[in-house]
């Protein structure tokens, strides 16, 4: 029997003083709202809101700079290496970081890249791609297993200047082992969805299994436990019957996620 674990995510109460040290970071001085889920600060371009523990995205940073958008061209977006030193500074000056455990059971990393990405833009007569932004994204493994989700990421967002237009956190300060489980077998998985797929009375009968990828998926709290669980996910894609008469080379494709243990 292989073993894996389950675990229990732990968000910390973020204290006023410092969501507003983190809103001066960002150059918004107005005043404080504060409630039992969720801290939260605006001007008139600006917003920045922390998620409490015990609300739906408990641990959610989100900063966005309404005065300029994603797709606005600029000239020379900022350079990814100071992109990433800035947001490699924020993230370890306030404490953002998923924190290591002495635990055996729990091998942790947290890395953080940046890259350029493109714009199209189409004047009614031609398109054009044009480098528009400086993106920041994460990736974090647990026993080298990919931890995904909407609480498992860092997305950061800069046109051309130090300062990002869009901050998302979603993560957590500490995790520990919750309940060691049986992993079931990828093979096994994928037997019990194909017979799931054959009891569905309109479900296309010919399709692909492309993959089946084993990850931690870091949900939504909805009570109770907060729990980091892992699962697989299966992408499949359906034969297009019109295929020739439309020139499609690539069939629909479904993403099914079932829970990887016992």
């Amino acid at each position: 029997m292989t073993k894996i674990y389950t675990y229990k995510i732990h968000t910390e109460q973020m204290k006023p003083e410092k969501f507003l040290t983190i809103a001066r970071r960002m150059e918004i001085t107005n005043k404080l709202v504060q409630t039992d889920e969720a801290l939260a600060i605006r001007d008139k371009q600006r917003i920045l809101v922390y998620a409490q523990p015990g609300a739906k995205f408990a641990g959610l940073l989100m900063y966005t700079d309404q005065s300029k958008g994603m797709a606005d061209p600029v000239k020379k977006p900022l350079d990814v290496e100071r992109a990433k030193e800035w947001a490699t500074k924020f993230l370890q000056d306030f404490d953002l970081i998923p924190r290591k455990v002495e635990d055996d059971r729990i091998r942790l990393s947290f890395d953080v890249s940046s890259y350029r990405t493109d714009a199209i833009t189409y004047d009614g007569k031609e398109r054009q791609t044009s480098t528009n932004k400086t993106e920041i994204g994460s990736k974090i493994l647990l026993n080298d297993i990919r931890v995904v989700g909407p609480r498992a990421k860092v997305r950061i967002v800069f046109k051309n200047q130090v300062n990002p237009i869009f901050l998302y956190r979603g993560l957590w300060e500490r995790i520990d082992v919750y309940e060691e489980k049986e992993l079931i077998r990828a093979h096994d998985i994928v037997r019990v969805l194909k017979e799931k797929l054959a009891d569905r009375r309109k479900f296309r009968a010919n399709y692909e299994i492309l993959s089946t990828k084993l990850a931690y998926f870091a949900d939504e709290y909805s009570g109770g436990p907060d729990l980091l669980t892992p699962f697989y996910f299966i992408e499949i894609e359906h034969e297009d019957v019109d295929a020739k008469k439309s020139g499609i080379t690539q069939g629909p494709r479904q993403v099914f996620w079932l829970p990887a243990y016992r």
